[in-house]
């Protein structure tokens, strides 16, 4: 029995030196180039996102940037924010929330798989693989540099709960790199009144259902200057619809240190017929 037991744990103990070994080398190679975390990289355009993981379940306008998210995307929740181009500047990912009380299996993002490990063993792996610790106050935080981005463990009871990778831009915002950006500074444009719309005639006779996100310009006084589709339903007139619907809504315009300024709106809407 004793025998038996002191093989199973060094075969544990090989198989945690295995991992660690593998997470060194990811964090090596994450050092030149670009840091990537649930199979999305930053600095990537949403197009290439949406290409790989198919129309996102939430998209949303936020002060901060755009919101785009996907959930249980093989086996985890990943939460991006992009600029108004549309380039992904975080990423999030976490364990998908527990449905009908029953916990989802523990997936691990394959670049850093570190999630509900502990604190101290995170820590002693991202160290050894040559990330630098970044000062963080508070102590629900853990933060670290590699390369020219920066990864941020988000801790609960002692274990990583959740991952973030954010490329320098979205760092400097978070105040990773000196002052992080006055709160306020910036306010993106709000829907106030969105037009209606009925379902595309052709649509319906073709039973045709689908996800559509739109971009609009919002001008300084409100206006819609254009709208374009960035992700398509696949059905030209459930597009043309929403594009329809969203240039004639209207918009309290983005702030600016208090000053109406441009800004950039995104809209997801899912066009379904009654069964």
């Amino acid at each position: 029995m004793g025998e038996r037991a002191g093989r199973v744990s060094r075969a544990m103990r090989s198989a945690r030196t295995a991992a660690m070994v593998v997470l060194a080398a990811l964090l090596c190679a994450a050092t030149s180039s670009p840091l990537a975390i649930g199979g999305v990289t930053l600095g990537e355009p949403i197009g290439s996102v949406v290409s790989s993981f198919g129309a996102p379940g939430l998209v949303e306008t936020t002060d901060q940037g755009q919101e785009w998210r996907w959930y249980d995307q093989n086996g985890l929740d990943v939460d991006l924010l992009t600029d108004d181009g549309l380039v992904v500047r975080q990423v999030l990912v976490a364990q998908p929330v527990s449905l009908d009380g029953q916990p989802s299996p523990l997936v691990q993002p394959p670049e850093f798989p570190l999630l509900e490990t502990s604190v101290t063993v995170a820590a002693a792996t991202l160290r050894r693989s040559g990330a630098t610790p970044v000062i963080e106050p508070n102590p629900a935080v853990g933060a670290w540099r590699i390369g020219a981005d920066y990864l941020v463990l988000q801790l609960a009871n002692g274990s990583v709960r959740k991952l973030l990778a954010l490329d320098r831009d979205a760092a400097t915002r978070a105040g990773y790199i000196g002052a992080a950006q006055p709160v306020g500074a910036f306010h993106a444009p709000r829907l106030i009144q969105q037009y209606a719309v009925d379902y595309p005639r052709k649509a319906v006779q073709e039973h045709a259902s689908g996800v559509v996100v739109v971009r609009a310009d919002i001008s300084a006084t409100g206006a819609v200057t254009a709208v374009t589709v960035v992700v398509s339903s696949k059905n030209p007139d459930i597009d043309e619809a929403e594009v329809q619907s969203i240039s004639r809504s209207k918009f309290r315009p983005a702030l600016c240190d208090g000053v109406a300024c441009a800004g950039v709106y995104l809209d997801r809407e899912e066009y379904t017929l009654d069964d």
